[in-house]
């Protein structure tokens, strides 16, 4: 882990409300498992806690990140410019555990595929790509997937199944070896919830990346905890012992 300067290059708004960050940096940042994340210093002096964010992508000097504007720290981000200068704590937090599977299934829900994004493409044609989201206009948020296929849902029927990403997984959940997979999922909290009973029949492997609020990101100051099955210490800290948790571990 270390705080890394780094300078702006790119920081476009690829659908309404969501940014690509792409970001320089001023020295390598230390080997990322997928699921890990950063705190970015917002530039300027409005905002004094750091915010934190997936790792979307990394190739050395470069890191990108995704974002959804949800509150002042990335409204005020979403309006920095080019050679603008940050600071980057990296990578922090705990990835996902590539197990040894035949075939893995991805689901990202809305800003949850920038959560997902560097583990699709490190899985490639491992893995099959479910991707849901409110309309069309946000399917801009998986171009960067190129030529990978993705089962695509939106809640207004614009594009693909009409209805949740879950929904639409759950209609092929049967096309599925269920003793040979794992689910690998981010997206908002509603989201996993359904997730979790589509999948307790079988008890399917899963791991979830969960999103949540953050002061530290370190681990120091316990503002980020979720209660899980662990009887011993029930609460983990999202930061440390997380964002990735196996799903049948968490108290949802």
């Amino acid at each position: 882990m270390d705080d890394i300067e780094g300078k702006i290059t790119k920081n476009d708004e690829v659908a309404p409300g969501y940014y690509l960050l792409r970001i320089k940096l001023s020295r390598p940042m230390d080997p990322f498992v997928p699921g890990q994340f950063v705190m970015v210093r917002i530039p300027g002096k409005d905002v004094f806690l750091r915010r934190p964010f997936s790792i979307y992508d990394y190739r050395q000097p470069v890191l990108t990140l995704m974002y959804k504007v949800v509150g002042k720290g990335t409204e005020i981000l979403s309006k920095s410019r080019k050679n603008e200068k940050v600071f980057v704590l990296c990578p922090l937090g705990k990835g996902f555990n590539l197990r040894r599977r035949k075939h893995y299934v991805v689901l990202g829900g809305g800003i949850g595929i920038a959560g997902v994004h560097a583990l699709i493409r490190r899985l490639g044609a491992r893995s099959s790509v479910f991707f849901g989201c409110a309309a069309k206009e946000e399917l801009a948020l998986i171009k960067d997937l190129g030529d990978l296929p993705v089962a695509a849902s939106t809640l207004d029927g614009s594009y693909g199944f009409r209805g949740t990403v879950v929904e639409l997984l759950s209609e092929r959940l049967a096309t599925f070896r269920k003793e040979e997979m794992e689910v690998l999922a981010c997206g908002p909290v509603v989201m996993l919830k359904a997730l979790r009973r589509i999948l307790e029949k079988d008890r399917i492997p899963c791991q979830v990346l969960l999103e949540e609020r953050m002061a530290c990101g370190l681990g120091l100051c316990f503002g980020c905890v979720t209660k899980t099955v662990d009887e011993a210490e029930p609460y983990k800290r999202v930061c440390k012992e997380g964002p990735v948790f196996d799903l049948w571990e968490v108290c949802l």
